[in-house]
């Protein structure tokens, strides 16, 4: 019999061939962008020089070259943005594929600091000198009501984006433990709290957990699902404006189940 090459694998590799040729794609796109945007300054000071000259056609002829330069910008701003949710999905993707089908919780002595210490264990920039973790974490909103969460980690802002909302914005984890499912409605007065606290801070969140130790004759309903699936937290900051996903996890014999699962 012929040898056939199992079909998911290959279309793996060929989704990782394009994705090592991300980089080098988005990087020419924005060469081109910079020759264009000096093509259309360029552009412009023709245009008034030709129309002081009163030379109405060669005007009409920078316009048309403007409008196609503009119109060139935006065909490759949204390349760009393609190939960064390409290589993002990519990503994503791989990192499902190679993960262990159980994740197991460490050590510690209650739930919550077994999940900051499973946390910071698996992602890097929770480890960073600067990160720091509150259990449990009293925060104030914007609106002046005082917060109770199990766990916060949080990276400090940079002065340049308190200032300007430009540099380094830090990020924050907010972990809320419960003795029972989480429903829909404790989701959305969870969600309103991150936002809240946020708003005030003006540190964007990454991470909002829901946690709870499950039992053997446990699970969430419907409409809690529904929510944590398609809701999402919305941060603004002077011009900036980013969300983030909920997620329910639960620890289960000493295994983790992430409802949705993230990638990092």
């Amino acid at each position: 019999m012929r040898a056939v090459e199992n079909p998911i694998s290959a279309m793996f590799d060929l989704s990782e061939d394009v994705a090592k040729q991300a980089p080098m794609i988005r990087r020419l796109v924005r060469y081109a962008s910079a020759f264009i945007l000096v093509w259309l300054f360029v552009n412009i000071l023709l245009g008034i020089a030709f129309l002081a000259q009163g030379n109405l056609f060669l005007v009409l002829v920078m316009l048309a070259l403007f409008i196609i330069g503009v119109s060139s910008m935006i065909f490759l701003r949204r390349i760009n943005h393609f190939f960064r949710y390409y290589v993002a999905r990519h990503r994503a993707i791989t990192a499902v594929r190679q993960m262990d089908p159980m994740v197991y919780a460490p050590k510690g002595s209650n739930v919550t600091e077994r999940l900051v210490t499973y946390l910071r264990a698996s992602i890097p920039a929770f480890r960073r000198k600067e990160v720091e973790v509150a259990m449990p974490g009293i925060l104030t909103g914007s609106s002046g009501m005082q917060y109770n969460f199990d766990a916060y980690i949080k990276e400090p802002a940079s002065g340049s984006w308190k200032a300007l909302g430009i540099g380094g914005h830090g990020f924050s984890c907010f972990i809320k433990t419960f003795p029972h499912p989480p429903d829909a409605k404790e989701l959305q007065a969870l969600k309103k709290a991150v936002e809240d606290v946020s708003q005030r801070t003006g540190i964007p969140p990454v991470r909002v957990i829901a946690l709870w130790e499950r039992a053997e004759d446990q699970t969430i309903s419907d409409q809690a699902y529904r929510f944590v699936t398609t809701q999402m937290v919305s941060f603004s900051f002077k011009s900036r404006k980013l969300k983030c996903a909920m997620e329910i996890v639960s620890e289960t014999e000493g295994a983790y189940d992430f409802i949705p699962y993230l990638v990092q």
